[in-house]
């Protein structure tokens, strides 16, 4: 009698088991998950779909790169019943395996002081890359002779089997290498623009953009693209020339005081520059001399003094905010480029070698390379008052020395970031710009 109650009960239990196992087929089904590098990815009813639909895309990619390729990634399948709704569609497949999967290609990695910083598609296209680099830096001036260029770093190129996604192009590597950043910030030239505004607005120097946008002049045309960012090239380009120029010898001034006449000043003796012949090595780091050694000077024409007489000491120049225009002029030539919100001076040009002079007595507090400034001289003449002289072929004071008004403190020349040679001056108060010529009288 128990066993006959039992009989309903079991045949119900193994009924259900039965339907629940026959709808497992019909919500599920036997399939393969794919596996990429240890992960589960999606899943596929065959794993012949997928061993095809890779070969497809292999010859596909080989026919674009003309390269032979292998695939980059391990995988694995593992088979189980899984939803219907669930299997990529053989439509789908090679859309969803290109998202997870790359091949590998023989190519050309750039490696620089043993870090490699691009990879190129061969070892012809990255050798062109670095010919093209040493290229740029081969133009010399006039007068100058290149005797060796070299590249700073130690680069080798190796050919290694690299991810075909990783292989840049040559022109996104050249952006690379010679400003530290492949998606640098750009910039297009505005009316008014000027490399020094651009440079203020973006916390920049002039000399930085100029580097960055390989500039061989500093004058800009509407639309133009530049590149923002403060280059730090992953190769430098050393160039070693030698050089002969003639440049000018300047005159020194000689003041004679004459007590009987008052408040007054007559040259009684112009002056008159020199000239001298002068060999020199340059060391150019990217195009930009970094140092400079004269070997040799040969005297073709010596100087003559100029000769002033003066009574009593001429009015210092204003040091307000508005200048009485007392300061002498520190050198002679024709004005250039005046002071503006876009300019922090004013540019007087001339020959190489013109006298530079100091506008007022004062003291040295620098002397040297500084940038695009090239040789800079700075002279503090005290209650706030500053001047600045940039881009001189030499310069002929220390820091530390006491300078007089009228002393020939450099001479001109075109160093740094310089289209010609001229002097650019600044004056500053109280380490605000101020109009140059507001002072000089």
């Amino acid at each position: 009698m128990q066993k006959q109650k039992l009989f309903p009960i079991t045949a119900v239990i193994i009924g259900l088991l039965v339907i629940g196992f026959l709808w497992s087929f019909v919500i599920k089904t036997p399939a393969y998950s794919v596996i990429v590098d240890g992960q589960e990815v999606f899943a596929v009813a065959s794993q012949d779909e997928v061993n095809e639909v890779i070969t497809q895309i292999e010859k596909k990619d080989e026919a674009k790169t003309s390269k032979d390729l292998v695939l980059a990634n391990k995988i694995e399948f593992k088979k189980g019943l899984i939803k219907k709704s669930a299997l990529v569609k053989p439509e789908e497949l090679e859309k969803e395996l290109r998202k997870v999967v790359n091949f590998k290609a023989l190519a050309a990695e750039i490696v620089v002081d043993g870090k490699t910083v691009a990879i190129l598609d061969s070892k012809a296209t990255a050798e062109e890359l670095l010919k093209d680099l040493k290229e740029k830096y081969e133009k010399v001036d006039e007068g100058e002779k290149l005797v060796e260029l070299s590249f700073e770093e130690k680069i080798e190129i190796k050919e290694n089997m690299v991810e075909v996604n990783d292989v840049m192009s040559k022109e996104d590597a050249f952006t690379l290498i010679t400003t530290g950043t492949e998606n640098p910030e750009k910039y297009i030239v505005q009316e008014g623009d000027s490399l020094w505004l651009i440079a203020r607005r973006n916390s920049m120097y002039v000399d930085e953009i100029v580097q960055a946008n390989q500039l061989t002049s500093e004058n800009l045309s509407l639309g133009q693209e530049l590149i923002l960012v403060k280059s730090k090239p992953y190769i430098n380009v050393i160039a070693k020339v030698e050089g002969e120029k003639i440049e000018s010898i300047p005159y020194e001034t000689k003041v004679i005081t004459d007590s009987s006449a008052p408040n007054s000043i007559r040259v009684k003796q112009a002056g008159k520059e020199g000239e001298k012949k002068v060999v020199y090595v340059a060391t150019k780091r990217n195009g930009v001399i970094e140092e400079r050694e004269v070997k040799e000077e040969t005297i073709l024409k010596k100087a003559v003094d100029k000769i002033v007489v003066k009574g009593n000491q001429v009015t210092l120049a204003s040091r307000g905010s508005g200048g009485s225009g007392n300061l002498d002029w520190p050198t002679s030539g024709s004005i250039t480029n005046r002071f503006s919100s876009r300019h922090s001076g004013v540019d007087i040009a001339n020959k190489t070698g013109t006298p530079i002079k100091a506008v007022e007595s004062g003291y040295v507090t620098f002397t040297g390379w500084q940038g695009g400034y090239g040789n800079f001289v700075i002279v503090d003449h005290g209650n706030g008052l500053v001047t600045r002289y940039a881009h001189c072929s030499s310069i002929n004071v220390s820091v530390g020395q006491k300078v007089s008004r009228g002393q020939t403190i450099a001479t001109m020349g075109s160093t740094g970031r310089s289209t010609g040679p001229h002097l650019h001056f600044e004056v500053l108060v109280n380490g605000s710009f101020r109009n140059p010529l507001s002072y000089l009288r």
